[in-house]
């Protein structure tokens, strides 16, 4: 019999993508705040996770493991809408909790934004300091899941992808889209990531959800194994797409005085994943290969 997975975030880039790759190994049940647009998702209902009763999504559900995915991410939003921001990033894991048997294995996709901005390849044993609601957010759902007695795993990652809902527009589509249509784009050269694929990452979230005793009630850094700047991302993603680049200006995120606070050192430390699990995380061109296998196949 297969393991019944429940999704949340379904209607988001990484939620949508995990329901569509977990559906031939699981049964999969998707939710998000509106129907899904594509093919393959049998199972979806439109949840509020604002609700105060996360019984009836459990009761549909009846899930064998959870990847709560679903997140607001836009780091504006969050600072103008604080309290929709913890509702849904931090205090739908303490309903979560409330609402699933102990033994029901929850996965909480969480974010390098809970350090600090003076922490470079930060691990799991740092102290979190984060410095936007949207982080405060996170590190509250980690909080809540700490404080529980629930089967958990805290994912902290920082990924890049490509929706399938084509009406949306993430920060790889905003590249490539912008150098097709011979706009003119700035790219952070003073922020470090270490990006890690959606669809590379949904393979090591199926290990965890295969080997759950590893990885029970601990925190992981899932992420690339290379650290990069915003702008030598892009760079490096349009050159492989044979996509002009003349047209992207290398900028600051200190320039932006009106934008949310985000740390110019974005990168995580995955070694213990890597030792745990004896999987290799990938490379930044491993990374940039399926942006470019992903783009090729929708053409």
């Amino acid at each position: 019999m297969k393991k019944r997975i429940l999704i949340t975030g379904a209607t988001g880039m990484f939620g949508a993508t995990l329901s569509k790759y977990f559906q031939d190994n699981f049964e999969v049940f998707a939710t998000g705040t509106k129907d899904l647009n594509f093919d393959g998702i049998k199972n979806f209902m439109a949840f509020d996770l604002s609700s105060s009763d996360y019984s009836k999504l459990i009761e549909w559900s009846k899930p064998d493991t959870i990847i709560h995915a679903a997140a607001l991410t836009n780091g504006n939003y969050c600072e103008q809408n604080p309290e929709q921001a913890f509702a849904i990033n931090g205090i739908s894991l303490q309903k979560f909790c409330k609402a699933i048997p102990e033994q029901t294995q929850l996965i909480y996709i969480s974010t390098d934004a809970v350090f600090s901005n003076d922490k470079h390849l930060a691990n799991e044993t740092d102290c979190v300091h984060p410095e936007s609601v949207y982080g405060k957010a996170k590190e509250l759902g980690e909080f809540f899941l700490r404080h529980s007695n629930c089967d958990y795993t805290i994912v902290r990652t920082t990924i890049v992808g490509k929706n399938l809902n084509k009406n949306k527009q993430g920060f790889v589509e905003w590249i490539v889209n912008s150098s097709s249509a011979g706009s003119e784009i700035s790219l952070f050269d003073d922020v470090l990531f270490t990006p890690i694929s959606i669809w590379n990452l949904a393979e090591h979230l199926e290990y965890i959800i295969n080997n759950p005793t590893a990885f029970s009630r601990k925190t992981f850094h899932v992420a690339g194994r290379e650290i990069c700047t915003k702008y030598q991302f892009g760079i490096t993603l349009l050159k492989s797409l044979n996509l002009p680049t003349g047209l992207v200006k290398r900028g600051k995120i200190t320039d932006f005085e009106d934008r949310a606070k985000r740390s110019t050192d974005q990168t995580l430390d995955c070694k213990r994943f890597e030792e745990v699990s004896q999987r290799q995380l990938p490379t930044l061109k491993q990374t940039i290969q399926e942006l470019k296998d992903h783009y090729d196949e929708a053409n």
